[in-house]
């Protein structure tokens, strides 16, 4: 799997995960408004670009696991309309983000 996209998926009510997928260059999510537990982008080597253009808010329900984290080859992480974390919201280890828009 190289690319991901998902056009119409607009709520997650529980965890949405995307978790060490080794060829996975690109993860765009266009509609994705509500993620309602832990949000977790994480050992993606090949990841190089993560979009997710209308997610605005991340619940968490006492859950500190809101991450991007060691996706060594990330080079742009986009989220325009994020407004809600609920907790903390780590970006973290991703060796080569040039590009972080929020």
């Amino acid at each position: 799997l190289a690319s991901l996209t998902m056009n119409n998926l607009e709520n997650v009510d529980g965890s949405f995960l995307v978790y060490n997928n080794a060829n996975l260059a690109s993860l765009t999510m266009n509609y994705l408004e509500k993620v309602d537990e832990s949000f977790v982008v994480r050992y993606n080597d090949m990841l190089a670009s993560l979009t997710m253009n209308n997610l605005r808010d991340v619940d968490g329900y006492g859950s500190d696991l809101q991450m991007v984290e060691a996706n060594f080859n990330l080079a742009s992480l986009t989220m325009n309309n994020l407004e809600n974390v609920d907790g903390s919201f780590l970006v973290y280890n991703n060796a080569n983000l040039a590009s972080l828009t929020m």
